[in-house]
């Protein structure tokens, strides 16, 4: 595995990027030209676990590491921490074989004050072998306080667990590190771009529509945060919901503060590349772009353990173990569904077999194969009730509704290779399916843009053509050839053409002919 670079130490303020547009746009809280992102302040305290121990058989100390060992399903005594901050939001850390629930109280000021419990579980993490993974790192779900100074907490470990290293994280993402009413006014980012229907609202004509998105500089996305660039992946064949399992109690102008410090507890307090999630969606129905390397392209995220390459993961924000999600919110989730799995050409409504890397948090092990809905819920692979109780049923009718957005569509274009001779024969099978009859066709582009071939496919449900060469015309030109998959005569419009890339290898250089070296004449000795 390779090597995780230094994390980079403190941060910075970083200037947001604002387009012109007013504040009564959507309801968007309005961020005025030139003003700074807040900066985000995270403070790590360490918890001895001794004071921990509750009165019992189920709880003891590793006689080696020192960690907290149980022998049997045990809750630990209610234990105390306040922060050297004013902070905003809180997670917990630690290291540990397998998961626990920690459940914590939070307090606004000092003793007397503490919220209800609030349930936090493990979060999903990065993939086993690639650069952020942590064997053994843990961490709980994000909580956003919207103020607080100290914590009261305990912790539910499983049996047979064992866990050391355990860390409170208070994270300040709104400006207020020093004290109630210090930092910068409340406001939130404008989002840019589409600014077409209302939230959740489909458009009427055909192709799913990109939502309205706020970027990462919109947000405030310091990139001096992050550890290292996230991969990205060859194809993307899914997507996974979520939830931030944390808090309902945040404000529109505080959604993009919830969101920076999901950010820098996933960068400074774990250690990954980026934030976990690919998007986020706040209650109010805003979608933050996620993780960095571009929202249309297919980037490994680190939410969901053991089956992050080759989907997406969507975090709705919000604790929905405890409310409904708001009808609005769930449209808008929906529609930013809909329109990333049409990019990709994935059909919502079917089913796809990912290969589990394996992991801490996960149901599989290494190498499982596991036949999946295309749009699935966290739980459906780890070892959680993510994205919660009121959440999750509603997924068979979130995929429904996606797979009727933007109708017509096309799905699963492929090619037999991706690779052929430029100077020999060649023949590359192109199919597709789709979600009405089409008249299809096919446009081969050469590495110059030129068209090299049309091919016409028959009228129907799927396509199954041929491009075909014998090699005795003129060469191809070595280099990268795009095959554009497009429909004609559909009913209801057109779908989005789909871009598939098949590259033409020089001949290989002729060998060398070697000069024969001449066999030496030996003289007879006299």
């Amino acid at each position: 595995m390779a090597e995780h670079p230094n994390r980079p130490r403190g941060s910075a303020r970083a200037a947001i990027l604002i387009a012109v547009l007013t504040a009564s746009v959507a309801g968007l809280p309005f961020l005025p030209r030139g003003e700074a992102v807040p900066e985000t302040v995270l403070r790590s305290v360490p918890i001895d676990v001794r004071t921990l121990l509750r009165p019992g058989p189920g709880l003891s100390l590793g006689a080696d590491s020192g960690g907290l060992r149980a022998a049997e399903r045990a809750r630990t005594v209610t234990a105390s921490a306040c922060a050297p901050i004013w902070f905003d939001g809180m997670a917990f850390t630690w290291h540990q074989a397998s998961g626990a629930a920690v459940t914590i109280r939070t307090a606004a000021g000092g003793p007397g004050r503490y919220w209800r419990a609030v349930t936090l579980e493990p979060e999903g993490g990065p993939d086993p072998g690639t650069p952020e993974y942590r064997p053994g790192q843990q961490g709980s779900a994000y909580l956003w306080t919207g103020g607080a100074r100290c914590a009261r907490f305990s912790l539910e470990l499983p049996a047979g667990a064992e866990l050391r290293d355990l860390r409170v994280l208070f994270i300040n993402s709104s400006g207020t590190a020093e004290g109630p009413g210090t930092g910068p006014r409340d406001v939130g980012p404008v989002a840019t771009g589409d600014l077409g229907p209302p939230f959740g609202v489909p458009r009427a004509d055909a192709m799913t529509q990109r939502p309205r998105i706020i970027a990462r500089e919109q947000w405030g996305a310091n990139p001096k945060l992050m550890n290292c660039t996230p991969w990205v992946a060859p194809f993307l064949k899914m997507g996974f919901i979520h939830h931030t399992a944390g808090s309902n109690a945040y404000s529109r102008a505080q959604a993009d503060d919830v969101v920076r410090g999901v950010y820098a507890y996933h960068t400074n307090g774990r250690g990954w590349c980026d934030i976990g999630y690919n998007f986020l969606v706040d209650r109010y129905g805003d979608v933050f772009e996620g993780r960095s390397g571009g929202v249309t392209n297919d980037v490994v995220g680190a939410a969901q353990m053991g089956f992050n390459t080759g989907a997406f993961s969507v975090s709705m924000m919000g604790n929905f173990d405890a409310v409904r999600p708001p009808a609005h919110a769930v449209g808008v989730l929906e529609r930013l569904i809909a329109w990333r799995l049409d990019v990709a050409h994935v059909n919502p409504r079917a089913r796809t077999v990912m290969v589990s890397a394996g992991g801490s948090t996960t149901r599989f092990q290494t190498g499982t194969e596991v036949r999946l809905r295309t749009i699935s819920g966290h739980r459906d692979t780890g070892l959680t009730a993510c994205p919660g109780r009121y959440l999750y049923p509603l997924i068979p009718a979130i995929r429904d509704v996606a797979g009727s957005m933007g109708l017509p569509k096309i799905y699963q274009p492929t090619l037999s290779t991706t690779s052929i001779p430029s100077d020999g024969p060649l023949s590359v099978r192109i199919r597709a399916r789709s979600s009405a009859s089409f008249a299809w066709r096919v446009i081969v582009l050469g590495p110059s843009g030129d068209t090299v071939v049309v091919i016409r496919g028959s009228k129907g449900p799927t396509l199954d053509v041929r491009w075909v060469a014998d090699g005795s015309a003129q060469p191809l030109e070595a280099g990268e050839y795009r095959v554009l998959v497009e429909t004609t005569g559909a009913v209801g419009g057109r779908a989005r053409p789909a871009t598939l890339t098949v590259v033409a290898e020089p001949p290989p250089s002729p060998s060398p002919t070697l000069t024969p070296t001449p066999t030496p004449t030996v003289s007879p000795t006299p």
